[in-house]
């Protein structure tokens, strides 16, 4: 029987004390859910096991080496891990396939293959059908979405997105310590019923219903994001629910994060969503991402509308990256602007129907003046009056590989130059970038600050945030090595 092992493996240490809930622990990953359950669904030769994050590199790599294909899942923040899972792997059995694809893969897959022949392909987007294909040992070149090795030279083979409606409904079966993982979130669960229940203590379980981003789809990429899909594929409303509805049902699933780049695309799929609700299903708690711009060209009755239908599909909170409100920062971002005034008039809208926000902003934005920061500290305490903002995510610009900044950062001479001198790497070829080094020269480079200024206005917000909020629901990023 052909065995097929998936982990996501835990951050490298240089990211790892980064977290956005009190609690540290991870809940079961919702794309390896879906990866297990396809191949079970097609391909159910196969033996499916997703292991375990916890145990060390020499751990898992051990219990991998027993398999015939190895799926890693790659992030910018755990790829010194990947890597060198990937290489411990090899070392104990060469004849193991392994494959990376994940958010980060998109930004360096020809690298990979070029430095690292202990990884044997790697795939962009989405990851069904090239797992499934791998899997069941089809010619490569029929594989979609897949970099890998011909005649030694690295090619692509072609793209292909999967249709929503063709995924099983997906669980959590073919997961090692799966008790463990679930232990706080259940807990969390047992306790939501609670008066004084608080859902930012504990990460909830991941959901998706669309792929694609509709801002990058209507508008183009933001310079400084990875999620360049603009292919927008959407769950039909009966199987949104019928995931809850099993999730509900194996595991207690109570509460949710719908990791959608934008999860209210439009007011009539919402509305969709909403009427195609189960009676008998009780309503559950999720926070989902959504773009202000969208909600400012709302008047009053579809504002009310959206509202709505966002209770009644049991949405609680928004989180809204407006990422700074001066204009020449978010035009050079390339998103469109909304002022503090209609930001605050939305906010109150949604408070007002019980609807809370989360707000994300993103100092050190390519062109950031003294003027734009001071502009973001006044944005924030307006906002954070209105008594409805819960949550605030403040962190620099990073630009990660793959995105229109980082490109930009390739293109400044001085840049390359005291990344050379600082690192002895080149940047346009350095896979594991240093991303902190990346944000203080962007900040010294592109809006010609100096990172100590930055950090300064940044914990300014911090401690405006904490009159207002838990240090909890407080997510401060400074810059490193000021």
């Amino acid at each position: 029987m052909p065995k097929v092992a998936l982990l996501q493996p835990n951050a490298d240490e240089r990211y790892g004390h980064r977290q956005g809930y009190a609690s540290t622990a991870r809940p079961p990953e919702t794309g390896l859910a879906i990866l297990g359950s396809y191949l079970r669904a097609f391909a159910p030769q196969h033996e499916v096991v997703c292991l375990n994050p916890e145990k060390s590199d020499e751990e898992i790599a051990r219990r991998a080496s027993g398999f015939d294909l190895v799926g890693l899942t790659d992030w910018f923040s755990n790829h010194r891990r990947v890597i060198n899972i990937a290489k411990l792997v090899k070392a104990r059995n060469n004849n193991v396939r392994v494959v990376i694809g994940g958010p980060n893969t998109p930004g360096v897959g020809r690298l990979v293959l070029e430095k690292y022949q202990s990884i044997d392909y790697v795939v962009i987007r989405d990851g069904e059908k090239a797992l499934l294909g791998l899997a069941n040992g089809v010619p490569v070149v029929q594989i979609p979405n897949l970099w890998h090795r011909h005649d030694g030279e690295i090619r692509f083979t072609f793209p292909s997105f999967t249709k929503l409606n063709n995924l099983p409904l997906w669980d959590f079966s073919s997961f090692e310590n799966l008790d463990g993982r679930l232990a706080e979130y259940r807990e969390a669960v047992a306790r939501s019923g609670e008066k004084d229940f608080d859902p930012w203590l504990v990460p909830p379980l991941t959901m998706f219903s669309f792929r694609g981003c509709m801002k990058a789809i209507k508008e183009g990429v933001c310079s400084y994001c990875t999620s360049a899909e603009t292919t927008g594929r959407a769950l039909p409303p009966d199987k949104f629910w019928a995931q809850l509805a099993l999730l509900k049902k194996e595991y207690g699933a109570g509460f949710f994060y719908m990791a959608d780049d934008i999860f209210p695309i439009t007011l009539r799929r919402m509305e969709q969503l909403a009427t195609a609700k189960p009676a008998s299903l009780a309503t559950p708690m999720i926070r989902v991402y959504a773009y202000m711009p969208d909600f400012i060209r709302f008047n009053e009755a579809q504002m009310e509308r959206m509202a709505s239908a966002l209770r009644t599909i049991g949405v609680f909170n928004l989180f809204f990256g407006v990422e700074s409100f001066g204009l020449e920062q978010i035009t050079r971002a390339n998103k469109a602007a909304a002022s503090v005034a209609e930001s605050k008039r939305v906010i109150e809208a949604l408070g007002a129907s019980g609807i809370k926000t989360t707000m994300a902003y993103l100092l050190g934005l390519p062109g950031e003046t003294k003027e734009s920061l001071a502009l973001n500290l006044d944005s924030l305490e307006v906002l954070l009056a209105t008594g409805h903002v819960e949550r605030i995510y403040l962190s620099v610009a990073m630009a990660l590989r793959g995105t229109p900044m980082f490109e930009e950062l390739c293109r400044t001479p001085a840049i390359l130059e005291a990344y050379k001198q600082s690192t002895g790497n080149n940047l346009a070829d350095d896979d594991y970038p240093d991303y902190s080094l990346l944000q203080r020269l962007g900040v010294e480079h592109l809006s010609c600050l100096k990172p100590s200024l930055v950090n300064e206005w940044l914990e300014k917000m911090i401690v405006a945030s904490e009159r207002y909020l838990p240090s909890h629901c407080v997510g401060g990023f400074l810059l490193e090595s000021v």
